[in-house]
């Protein structure tokens, strides 16, 4: 079996993965590892991989990496390859909900057992901050309001404190200066229409570091989970982050979670959109559940 890892290349635990994994997984499979250089390689590798036939396409990384892996084997026509992770990230959501750790013993037996399960995957049609229209694609959340807060306040950050403090950091001074925006959403089944905090649309159950916005969601069900905090009070939704991240669902007027398997956002005021920690676009958005669209190894 022929097996290509996407390694992202500023990764604290690559060395961890060169002395520990590498070794183990190399002694039984057919393995080439190919390091990213720059924010969108780990897409063009993904797309190489496929066009070369691999069997299978891991993401050595966290869900920013994972999201480029997925992005590049969706640009391709060719049969796409089965699509794995070894969670070296921050947060590793995804990993953490498929019970995958980063060990090669895990790694090896879900390879040997070869039994991947058909999961869904979003796609966002959208623009850039160019106007110019785009298509993205996700596997785990997108979302808008305090996420792509978030993630602009990343960019370009030293990573000298380490990722997860520098994180941490970054969700702190976004948390007390993010002011809910303005949003309109159709779902076709449910509309809503006013001031959100955050309105997350979810294929697997957490994003932002295990926070559990949609503990009962399953990336292989055909329907996307959402959870929308509207115009809370901000010591509310303070108050609120620490039960979700207990997986536990909020009793609240101004939260609420819902299903859908498409919805159309639209803002009066300029909005991102973000997925698996990287900003996407702009709204006007439309998001769209792509069944059993990619394998995963899980």
């Amino acid at each position: 079996m022929k097996v290509a890892i996407i390694l992202n290349g500023i990764s604290r635990k690559k060395i961890f993965f060169y002395r520990q994994i590498l070794p183990a997984l190399a002694e039984k499979f057919d393995v080439a590892v190919w390091e990213t250089q720059y924010d969108t390689h780990a897409r063009e590798l993904a797309a190489r991989a496929t066009m070369d036939h691999f069997d299978f396409v891991l993401a050595a990384g966290g869900d920013g990496t994972l999201h480029h892996v997925v992005n590049g084997v969706m640009t391709c026509t060719e049969p796409t390859p089965t699509i794995g992770i070894i969670p070296l990230g921050t947060g590793n959501d995804f990993a953490k909900m498929c019970g995958i750790t980063a060990d090669a013993h895990t790694i090896i037996k879900l390879l040997n057992h070869n039994l991947p399960a058909s999961t869904d995957i979003g796609k966002i049609e959208c623009h850039n901050d160019k106007g110019e229209r785009i298509t993205e694609h996700f596997i785990n959340v997108c979302s808008v309001g305090l996420g792509p807060e978030v993630v602009k306040r990343l960019q370009g950050k030293s990573r000298v404190l380490g990722p997860w403090l520098t994180y941490q950091i970054a969700v702190v001074t976004a948390f007390f200066t993010h002011r809910p925006q303005e949003l309109s959403i159709d779902a076709h089944l449910w509309k809503w229409k006013g001031k959100a905090r955050v309105f997350a649309i979810a294929n697997g159950q957490s994003f932002g570091s295990s926070m559990y916005i949609a503990p009962d969601a399953r990336p292989d069900d055909g329907i996307f989970s959402t959870f929308l905090a509207g115009n809370l009070h901000w010591l509310a939704f303070l108050k609120h982050l620490s039960r979700i991240k207990t997986k536990t669902k909020i009793q609240d007027s101004d939260i609420s979670y819902n299903v859908c398997n498409s919805v159309s956002l639209t803002s009066a005021v300029p909005t991102w959109i973000e997925a698996e920690g990287e900003l996407v676009g702009m709204l006007p958005a439309q998001i769209d559940l792509l069944p059993q669209r990619i394998k995963f190894l899980r």
